[in-house]
């Protein structure tokens, strides 16, 4: 936020702490006692994704059945939940078979391209979201819900305080303009460095290898910064500064679960690989 009015700043920092005083806990509690409650949680979050989504298209007078968009992500998190992970692959071809006679029998006031952009919101919330409940489902599951929740939060706020204040150069000015190349670097080295030097000095903390370490540190960092690219052209294109307004000083659910979302799926298959490994050695 370079330039940006420092009262503005201020304010704006206060109301993210804020948020974070209230928010951080019930996320925690939500991983600590995993099972339904977890579940629930996420059920919440994905459900006012939709709907935040839904508000993003409507605003440039898209219209999107956002009961579809409930009835799609609060399905796929189903799925997952009674662990028949078997049905994605059939749930997503039923979405598109429902979403495709929808928009043949309704043509004067739902197109086949509203059709792609719910079915694509669908996949992006529910089918990502997914991942964060099938990480806390496996062995270890909350301690690895707990890194990935951690890992990302460390990583947003190296970049966004290095690059609020340090940041010169811009990182992706069609996409995001306040984004700049020192916040980038701050969150990809200043992660990686702390979850390799965590490996060597507090490995109980952090129990892997310190080359494993460093991979899912830049991991992290990577998808943790295309998560949130992504969202942000979206918004770009839709014209809109952010998703939603449901949490002060973050913006909506997409604003603050964008990065979580993209990162979960590499978290997920980088422990389900590792213990795979460790299994046959």
């Amino acid at each position: 936020m370079e330039g940006s009015d420092p009262q503005k700043g201020d304010k704006m920092l206060y109301k993210r702490v804020l948020s974070a005083i209230v928010g951080i806990p019930i996320v925690l509690a939500a991983v600590h006692f995993g099972g339904i409650w977890y579940a629930l949680l996420l059920l919440v979050v994905v459900n006012l994704g939709v709907f935040e989504y839904y508000r993003l298209f409507q605003s440039k007078s898209y219209n999107l059945p956002l009961f579809f968009g409930f009835i799609g992500v609060t399905c796929f998190i189903a799925v997952i939940f009674f662990q028949q992970a078997v049905l994605v692959y059939p749930l997503i071809i039923i979405i598109f078979a429902v979403l495709y006679m929808h928009a043949l029998l309704n043509m004067d006031r739902f197109s086949i391209s509203e059709a792609a952009l719910l079915l694509w919101g669908i996949i992006y919330l529910g089918g990502l979201g997914g991942f964060m409940l099938m990480l806390r489902m496996l062995p270890d599951g909350a301690f690895y819900t707990y890194l990935l929740f951690f890992s990302v939060w460390l990583h947003d706020t190296l970049a966004y305080f290095i690059g609020t204040k340090w940041g010169v150069r811009k990182f992706a000015p069609l996409i995001s303009p306040n984004k700049s190349v020192e916040g980038s670097m701050a969150g990809i080295l200043g992660l990686t460095s702390i979850m390799f030097s965590t490996s060597i000095l507090a490995p109980t903390f952090l129990p892997l290898a310190a080359m494993q370490a460093l991979f899912l540190g830049l991991g992290i960092a990577v998808f943790a910064q295309l998560g949130d690219l992504l969202e942000s052209a979206l918004k770009r294109q839709l014209e809109v500064k952010d998703s939603g307004a449901l949490i002060p000083g973050h913006g909506g659910i997409l604003d603050r679960f964008d990065s979580l979302l993209f990162t979960a799926p590499f978290v997920y298959y980088f422990f389900l690989l590792l213990s795979t490994v460790r299994g046959i050695q």
